[in-house]
């Protein structure tokens, strides 16, 4: 953390990259006899191409197993903001939905994350995995992408491991300061607002869009079911004394939510971080760092869907959408890490990392169902209002002791417990018809005569992990050889629980012309609704299909490693891990808290050892040959296992899970070659093959309407194959202080699944969901030999990909969905004014590229996302 901190000091930014070289003693010594002269050293020996490389170089050299680590000098210059994005700059990694990464072309579930080598929960409803766009840029220190396995890592183990690293304590006093603003050309059109959204600047809901005392107090008195009869026969009263306790109720509800057009405000973040150590005396050391982040931007986006149908044996649109999106995300983010070291043997950290996302959205635009409505006259108009908050507080305790009086032997031991909550508080839908025989554009607006002329719903999710974990090491020495034994054990316990409410709002009763060219507020004011002769009614009772439920999960695992420095030239690694994995997933009734369908159903149990081995060849000082085997396993998340649906916060699809799933075997082979230059330079090529019995696919079952209906199935087989190139060359031969670095990586894949009878799927054998055939990166980097400027301009790319799976209907089938590539090119440029302070300039999607996803040669969903520009100053004191 002092080379950081030296780092965050210097204008120039090339401590690092002279610290782990040789020139560090010499300019050290120079600096004893004259300042001037050491700087002068660092200008004419030092370049940020090694500064942003030689620290995670050197840490992925000496790994056993092959492994890519990202340092924060690589984040900062590609000015990612996030863990999510910055990863899609490792060599084989894809990002999906700007939040999972994609290791190898296999999805999220065949990927784990950890935090400071934690298992973390999540707050996702249809995912067991972290969002990684969860994680600021400005708390991480390096994150390690292990793509082969050790037995030291869960077995659950596809694609790789991601273990995000956060800041550590400093070894001298630090505080930083940083303050900027953005911009998207999306901003130019008014974005979309409404007036029951509260004031919620700080990332948490002001208590506006939550349930009411009263209703909560009702639900518990009612059992969940406050209807009009069910208050009438468990009161004993009269229907019409029963419709007032019920209008009341819904009188007391968030029913203000008028939307309307708001000029985008440009983003604003800002973070602080201050740390110090400590000299204690008696050879003790006390250190600690605190940081505060927070970030507000808006999106404002334009979006089109279609949902094909088959008729008269071709394909055919039988719904197609036109809306505006408008998204405020907040994030907040704090730090707190203390420290204490005694000697240079004994040492215990503890950290404290809370976060929160908040996503303020809006969608609103007509929806065509050509099959039912006559397009040229009639469509619906849909207003759609989701306010969705995640947080994640991890507490981790964690130490390491040396014992040279015993021969050598190292301990280390963590504990961490961490709590992931979603709330989605007050989602309001509605639906009007839009008759458009006025002119051009939005007609009359009606609400309709139903039980539904608006809907109401709140979510709870909480998601809490606990990990033990203890490892022990000791170095021995026969012959020529090194030898360290390793060993360890670890237990990890998950448990979930989600609960929803919905309410709707009905107008059977009220008259035709009050719900015509009516406003929202004006339509479900108090006034209508408490007055029993305007005739709305509110509705809200349990059923067996709600998305209430809870899950659990305990692992229990211990592992024996050895890692044997033969001589010079072979270094063998390799090991074995048992895992005892129990798990349960019920679907509840929330009205008396019992469990839906057979208990037995419900658990499972599995008892495994999984082994893995990994040989490096020392070709010379400069290169060397890595080969990895490693057995794993990736198992059904905990939401899957329960027949419930959910509608997917990201993708708006509606998921069912399949208690049916089966866990998904895989043999992991890897072999690289890498070659590093003491320039700086490196190259690497590497080759991966993936066997997979029993693969996990999302695939889209057969539903009663128009909207997809994602559930899980297992296949019979599938494999995955590839190769990697990934360099760094200095082109200083052109000009002083330019590089070039980037990756490609070259796949593909294929899975085996059988129809179901609820899923009839159009290609039986096809490449797996989300796999891309080509990802590259590419960045042309530059630095100024007098350290006040710096310029990187990045390239990201990855193939199309299966969006989810086409289906047939009768013998005719839908193709499959495929996410087009998405050409994302940023310029970066930092201007240091200042031994202390640095200005920071990002343009982001440079070439205004939009996703899209095509099925059967039409584009079926797009998204316009803008040119994003933003401006941060920092300052280190």
């Amino acid at each position: 953390m002092k080379k950081q901190a030296v780092l965050n000091q210097s204008k120039l930014g090339l401590a690092i990259a002279l610290a782990l070289s040789s020139s560090v003693a010499y300019a050290q010594q120079d600096e004893q006899t004259s300042s001037d002269t050491a700087i002068e050293e660092v200008v004419t020996t030092g370049t940020r191409l090694q500064g942003s490389a030689a620290a995670v170089v050197e840490e992925r050299k000496a790994q056993a197993f092959v492994a890519d680590i990202l340092g924060a000098e690589q984040i900062s210059r590609t000015g990612d903001s996030d863990a999510a994005a910055a990863l899609r700059r490792v060599t084989g990694l894809t990002l999906v939905d700007g939040k999972f990464i994609y290791v190898r072309g296999l999805g999220e579930r065949y990927s784990s994350t950890q935090l400071n080598g934690a298992s973390v929960p999540s707050p996702d409803p249809t995912r067991n995995v972290i969002p990684l766009d969860m994680f600021p840029a400005s708390i991480i220190e390096s994150m390690s992408v292990q793509k082969s396995y050790s037995p030291d890592m869960p077995a659950n183990f596809g694609g790789g491991n991601v273990d995000i690293r956060t800041v550590s304590i400093p070894s001298e006093e630090v505080f930083d300061v940083s303050i900027g603003t953005g911009y998207n050309t999306n901003f130019s059109d008014d974005g979309l607002s409404y007036s029951g959204g509260g004031d919620d600047w700080m990332g948490e809901d002001d208590g506006t869009r939550a349930l009411s005392a009263e209703m909560l107090e009702a639900l518990a008195r009612y059992q969940e079911s406050i209807n009009t009869a069910n208050i009438a026969t468990y009161e004993g009263i009269s229907f019409a004394d029963a419709a007032v306790i019920n209008r009341n109720l819904a009188a007391s509800l968030n029913t203000q939510n008028e939307v309307y057009s708001k000029s985008m405000s440009p983003d604003i973040k800002g973070s602080l971080t201050y740390g110090n150590n400590y000299d204690l005396g008696s050879d003790i050391t006390f250190g600690f760092l605190a940081g505060i982040d927070y970030d507000t931007s808006w999106s404002n986006t334009e979006e089109t869907e279609e949902v094909l149908g088959i008729a008269n044996g071709e394909a055919v649109v039988n719904q197609r959408s036109e809306t505006r999106v408008t998204q405020q995300d907040v994030e907040v983010s704090g730090l707190l890490n203390f420290g204490i070291q005694v000697g240079d043997y004994h040492k215990v950290e503890t950290s404290t990392i809370f976060l929160r996302n908040t996503a303020d959205r809006v969608e609103q635009g007509g929806i065509e169902t050509p099959n039912s409505i006559d397009e040229d006259n009639l469509s619906y108009y849909d207003t759609d209002i989701r306010y969705e908050q995640r947080e994640l507080l991890t507490n981790q305790i964690r130490g390491s002791h040396y014992f040279p009086q015993f021969w050598g032997f190292a301990l280390d031991w963590q504990y961490a417990d961490s709590r992931a909550n979603r709330d989605a508080p007050g989602e309001v839908f509605y639906r009007r018809i839009n008759n458009r025989d006025l002119g051009e554009g939005i007609g009359d607006l009606a609400f309709q005569q139903t039980r539904t002329a608006t809907t109401l719903q709140y979510q709870t999710l909480q998601d809490d992990a606990q990990d033990w974990r203890v490892d022990g090491e000791l170095p021995l020495y026969l012959a020529d050889m090194e030898i360290l034994v390793k060993g360890g054990g670890q237990v990890s316990k998950k448990a979930r629980s989600s609960f929803s409410r919905r309410f709707a709002i009905s107008a059977e009763q009220v008259a035709n012309e009050d719900l015509v060219n009516v406003g929202y507020n004006d339509l479900f004011s108090d006034a209508n609704l408490t007055n029993g002769e305007f005739g709305l009614a509110l509705f809200g009772a349990p059923t067996a299909t709600d998305p209430n439920y809870l899950a659990a999960q305990q692992i229990e695992a211990g592992y024996g490693l050895l890692d044997v420095q033969v001589n010079q030239d072979w270094r063998v690694s390799g090991g074995l891990r048992w895992e005892q994995y129990t798990q349960v997933a019920a679907q509840l009734d929330i009205r008396d808290m019992t469990m839906i369908g057979d208990p037995a159903e419900a658990g499972r149990m599995e008892d495994d050892i999984y082994g893995s081995l990994a040989l490096t060849y020392q070709l010379n000082d400069e290169m060397q040959l890595r080969f990895g085997y490693g057995s794993t396993v990736v198992r059904p998340d905990l939401r899957e296992l329960t027949e419930v649906i959910f509608v997917d916060p990201i993708t708006n699809f509606k998921v069912r899970g399949n208690s049916e799933l089966q866990t998904t075997d895989i043999d992991n082979f890897d072999v690289r070659w890498e070659w590093y230059l003491p320039s700086g330079e490196n190259y690497s090529v590497a080759a991966f093959y993936k066997d997979l019995a029993n693969p996990i696919e999302a695939v889209e079952a057969k539903g009663t309407d128009s909207d997809r209906v994602i559930t899980f199935l297992n296949g019979q087989a599938g494999e995955v194959y590839g190769i990697e190139f990934e360099f760094l060359k200095d082109l200083t031969s052109i000009t002083d202080g330019l590089f070039l670095t980037g990756n490609v990586t070259l796949s593909d894949s294929e899975i085996s699944i059988a129809n179901t009878g609820n899923v009839e799927l159009t290609n039986n054998t096809r490449r797996m969901t989300g796999h891309s055939e080509y990802v590259a990166n590419l960045q042309l980097g530059y630095d100024s030999l007098n350290g006040e400027h710096s310029a990187s301009l990045i390239y990201n790319v990855a193939g199309e990909r299966i969006a989810f799976a086409g289906v047939k209907q009768g013998e005719v089938g839908i193709d499959d969905a495929f996410e087009q590539p998405f050409h994302s090119l940023d310029a970066v440029y930092t201007y240091y004014p200042d031994f202390n302070s640095k200005l920071k300039f990002k343009v982001q999607n440079l070439l205004g590229d939009d996703v899209e996803i095509e099925q059967n040669g039409r584009t079926i969903q797009s998204r316009n996302v803008g040119t994003a520009i933003s401006l941060e100053y920092s300052y280190s004191f």
